[in-house]
């Protein structure tokens, strides 16, 4: 028998941002989604962003922990659950030692943020519990531009006409 996997709700205290990068190696773009949830599984806040000249799928997941790391700085986030299927990338924030790759200043650079927000939590998620970062991120290929949608979502994303962008 199959087990299902699902998104796991935060305790109320804590907000939750699962984050997922899509890369088009031919085109060399990549586009990052970072959807943030309440504890009770609301959409807060949706992010959908873009870099060019980018052709490696584990720099392209850096990014995209440094973009998240950068919205909640913004937004003064706290008590707040990071959720990724990177799992090299979050291996390399957790580790004491510091990093030595093409991306070492960007796992340094969230390394530090994590060390002194003692709220913050980042962990591994299976791609079947971030599959809506995963699939947003794919779908945020087609855009241009950096988007961001507050409370209403899913519905832009998929093409609701009365959203507001």
């Amino acid at each position: 028998m199959q087990q299902l996997v699902a998104w796991e709700k935060p305790s109320r205290v804590f907000v939750k941002v699962n984050c997922d990068a899509s890369l088009d190696i031919k085109r060399k773009r990549m586009r990052i989604e970072i959807m943030i949830r309440d504890g009770e599984g609301e959409a807060l806040v949706d992010v959908c962003d873009h870099k060019t000249n980018v052709g490696n799928a584990t720099v392209t997941e850096s990014f995209a922990l440094r973009k998240v790391v950068e919205l909640y700085l913004d937004l003064n986030i706290q008590n707040a659950i990071f959720e990724g299927d990177a799992k090299g990338v979050i291996e390399a924030v957790h580790s004491e030692d510091e990093a030595v790759f093409d991306f070492s200043s960007i796992i340094e650079d969230v390394k530090f943020h994590f060390r002194i927000r003692t709220d913050w939590f980042l962990q591994f998620a299976t791609r079947k519990k971030n599959m809506i970062a995963h699939t947003l991120a794919k779908k945020a290929l087609e855009m241009v531009e950096e988007q961001v949608w507050i409370e209403e979502v899913l519905g832009c994303l998929f093409g609701d006409t009365n959203c507001n962008t």
